[in-house]
Formats: structure tokens, C-alpha cells, sequence
């Protein structure tokens, strides 16, 4: 049988080399085209941030809230890339200090931060402090410790200044005039203040704070605190130390007006001189 075989022309050879070489360059100048540069993600509208806190004292304005007792908090703010933020709080509480209540406070704030320049801005805003089930009977009425503030304060850097006024008919449940004995309406109570905390050197911040406070129409509860520290953070952590000072010392019938008594009737003042020490975790 005649065995076929197939003839190559010579010709083929050659353009088949000269495709493979044009089919290679192609391919190499296609390798050699950078990459489309991927789009940056937009930066979210929110942020959050928040700590828990472990305080050996609970001072509020220098009064502390705990009868000197440690307790734990939390903080969680949430802030738009327009100014506006929101924010909430949890502490515990002393039942001394908020009688009939759970032992607990909650915060919710917001506000809005009006930029001036890269380090400072004008904060105005509003909070409510909470305290669960705390309340108490005189004169007739039921008196709640909830109370509404609104605040308007210039920041400054490291520096800042604030003055809070009291919004609800009540600050913190101060109802009864100390000497008269009769219910008082104390909506509009101030508080101002102003605060320095520069870093004095890495990781190292100077906390200095002072303020005074007005208690409409029972002036005997006004007083003037004072505040001196340390902060030292440490990657996510911040470890702070401070003298705390509160000049409330009027009274009555010689027991110091700012006492706060337990159900079993024992009392302590809670404010003169205070050590504070925390730990927070910053995330």
C-alpha cells in the first residue's frame, strides 16, 4: 500500500515563527501596560470611638457620685463628617446619691462642632442624664433626678472653655430650699468652666480644669471646683492620676448641706478633697 505523507512548503516555517514572535511582543507590551490605579473607598460619612473605664472615684463637677467607691463606665461617640455627633455614657452610681434608683446613670448627648480652624471650633449641644427608677417623695410631689443641660463651648487646641445651663425644672433633683424647706424650681442652674490639657511631652498630657456652679434659687449649693492631673497613654490605653478639689461647705444644723445619706441613714459629705485614678481602653 502507497503509504501518503504530507509535504510542507517551506515557506511555513518561517511565518509561523514570525506570528509566535508578534503574538510574544503583543503579550509582553500588554504585561508592560500599568495596571489601572484602583479607586481610593470615600471615607465613611460616621465614625465611632468609645472606652471603657475603670474610675477609683466618681466625681461629677468635684461631687462624688459613688461615696468615694470605684465603679466601671463606658463611653461611645459617633461623629459626621458634617460636625454633627451623638454620643452615650454609663456609669454606676451610688443609691446615696440617687435614692430608690438602680444604681446606674445614662447619657445620651449630641451636638454639632462649627469649625473655626484646624484645631479649633465652636461645640453646642445638648445632653440628658438618666437615672433608672431614681426618685423621691417631698412637698407633695414626685421628684426625679433626670436633668436636661445645653451646652455652648469654645474649643481651642488644648484649651477650652464651656458653659452649661440647666433645661429640665430640676438639676439633679434639688427641689427642696435647705433652710426654708419649700419646693423651688432650679431650671436654669449654671455651670461654667475651663480646661487645659497640653502634652508636656510624648504620651505625657498636663490635665487642668476649673469651674463654678450656680444652683438657681438655692444659692447654698453653689461652689467653685478645681481640678490638677496627669494622663500617660500607652498604645490604646490612658492611665490618669489627679487632686480634686470642691469648696461646697455650707450647712445646717451642723451637718455639711453635700451629704448624701444611704437608706440606713448613714451619710458621708462628698465633696472637699478627692484623689481620682483611672485606666481607660480607647478603641
Amino acid at each position: 500500500m502507497m503509504r501518503m505523507t504530507s509535504r510542507i512548503s517551506p515557506r511555513l516555517p518561517g511565518l509561523a515563527l514570525t506570528l509566535c514572535a508578534a503574538l510574544a511582543l503583543t503579550g509582553a507590551a500588554q504585561a508592560a501596560e500599568p495596571a489601572p490605579a484602583a479607586t481610593p473607598a470615600a471615607a465613611p460619612d460616621w465614625s465611632n470611638a468609645g472606652n471603657l473605664t475603670l474610675v477609683s472615684d466618681y466625681l461629677f463637677r468635684g461631687v462624688t457620685q459613688t461615696q468615694a467607691k470605684p465603679t466601671a463606665q463606658a463611653t461611645l461617640d459617633f461623629t459626621h463628617v458634617s460636625g454633627f455627633y451623638l454620643g452615650l455614657f454609663g456609669s454606676g452610681v451610688s443609691h446615696a446619691a440617687y435614692n430608690n434608683g438602680a444604681g446606674s446613670e445614662i447619657d445620651v448627648y449630641g451636638g454639632y462642632r462649627f469649625p473655626l480652624s484646624a484645631d479649633s471650633n465652636i461645640d453646642a449641644g445638648l445632653v440628658t442624664y438618666w437615672f433608672p427608677g431614681a426618685h423621691y417623695a417631698a412637698g407633695g410631689e414626685d421628684i426625679k433626678y433626670h436633668s436636661q443641660d445645653a451646652k455652648l463651648g469654645l474649643n481651642m487646641g488644648a484649651f477650652n472653655v464651656y458653659g452649661w445651663v440647666t433645661l429640665s425644672k430640676r438639676w439633679f433633683g434639688f427641689a427642696v430650699e435647705p433652710y426654708s424647706g419649700k419646693l423651688v424650681d432650679t431650671r436654669g442652674s449654671f455651670y461654667g468652666e475651663a480646661n487645659w490639657n497640653p502634652e508636656i511631652m510624648p504620651g505625657l498630657v498636663l490635665n487642668l480644669h476649673a469651674g463654678k456652679q450656680w444652683v438657681r434659687n438655692m444659692g447654698a449649693f453653689n461652689f467653685v471646683d478645681v481640678k490638677a492631673g496627669v494622663t500617660k497613654t500607652v498604645d490604646s490605653w490612658a492611665f490618669s492620676a489627679a487632686a480634686v478639689y470642691n469648696n461646697g461647705d455650707a450647712s445646717k444644723n451642723g451637718t455639711p448641706l453635700w451629704t448624701f445619706f444611704d437608706a440606713d441613714g448613714s451619710g458621708k459629705n462628698v465633696v472637699q478633697k478627692r484623689l481620682l485614678l483611672t485606666a481607660a481602653r480607647n478603641f
